[in-house]
């Protein structure tokens, strides 16, 4: 992993307008993704962790510009590419790639494998006929497929097969960045297992760079180099240190607590966050873990924390990151519990 900056964002969000009465007047506004500063390096894994409907998959989305931004600017390599379009935003993406979480759900199930990775290639004027089956079969065999499955179609596959056709089809055009949303969560474990690891051996080979996105943390720990922590369109974590032993943002350490531990008779100091997720409609002000956080004082209702480095490139956004009292002894015992 080098130390240039590949993807550079700065101030990102992401709003969804919400309509109603006759006219479809503008009402409100979904903050999906709202103020997100981060840098990307050059061959790294970034993991991206939260619950359900933190912003992760938007955050990808919204990168890549299958989203618009409403706001912020996006550096890809060096090049703003916030406000590109036409022919010059479609020479980007051939560099940014993504695999969706549903295979299935993103794959054409009336075509077969060979034209659905070869689409890519036909698209750009890169290949056609019998260059493009060539490169699609080369494709196919980098994620541990063979010649038998070319002309196969999407539902003549396991779960983790048609993840594997995924990920060959992201790589078609040699690209740069790729956002992996989810990419296990429709294999079993021992499937899993293999595909995380083709992932590894081809960020390798191919000198790639991912965003990770998972609701796994152990499988984060596994790929990433750095992990993020999402809650309501924000960071509040950024941390190139083990997330079981060293988060020092309540709501990661309450994410650690609620990995189940298969051990019965442990009773550890498991941090339970109280309520739902506010809405993004309508977040809260000051910190937006506030409301559910069991360390929040007064400071934290009105007075939005920044993301800051407490040392070693450890970001955190709280008020009081170091000084909470869950402290390392919890984390060490969870960690120990987890088998992490």
């Amino acid at each position: 992993m080098s130390e240039r900056i590949l993807l550079k964002i700065r101030g990102l969000k992401k709003h969804f307008p919400l309509t109603g009465g006759v006219f479809r007047k503008v009402i409100g506004k979904v903050h999906a993704v709202d103020g997100v500063d981060i840098n990307i390096r050059a061959g790294e894994t970034m993991g991206v962790v939260g619950e359900s409907g933190c912003g992760k998959t938007t955050l990808g989305r919204t990168i890549l510009r299958l989203l618009e931004p409403t706001a912020g600017t996006l550096e890809f390599d060096g090049e703003d590419i916030t406000d590109l379009k036409g022919a010059d935003l479609r020479n980007v993406r051939k560099k940014m790639q993504i695999v969706f979480q549903d295979p299935m759900a993103s794959l054409n199930p009336r075509i077969t494998i060979k034209n659905s990775v070869g689409e890519p290639l036909v698209v750009n004027g890169i290949a056609k006929g019998p260059k493009m089956r060539n490169m699609v079969l080369e494709l196919l065999q980098k994620v541990g497929l063979t010649e038998d499955h070319l002309n196969r179609f999407p539902h003549e596959f396991s779960g983790g097969q048609r993840q594997r056709i995924c990920i060959a089809r992201a790589l078609a055009l040699n690209p740069k960045f790729v956002v992996m949303d989810e990419p296990t969560s429709s294999t079993d474990v021992s499937v899993q297992a293999q595909t995380l690891n083709l992932m590894k051996d081809l960020q390798k080979d191919l000198n790639l760079t991912y965003m990770f996105i998972s609701h796994d943390l152990s499988v984060v720990k596994h790929m990433s180099d750095r992990v993020a922590v999402m809650y309501l369109g924000q960071i509040v974590e950024l941390t190139p240190r083990d997330i079981f032993r060293e988060s020092l943002h309540p709501y990661t350490f309450a994410l650690v607590s609620a990995v189940p531990i298969p051990d019965p008779q442990f009773a550890g100091k498991a941090q339970i966050l109280s309520g739902e997720v506010p809405s993004p409609i309508s977040p809260p002000t000051g910190c937006r873990f506030h409301p559910r956080c069991v360390f929040a004082q007064e400071k934290c209702t009105h007075e939005i924390p920044k993301l800051r480095d407490i040392g070693n490139n450890h970001l955190v956004a709280c008020h009081f990151a170091g000084e909470l009292d869950f402290g390392s002894s919890a984390q060490l015992d969870y960690a120990e519990a987890i088998g992490q």
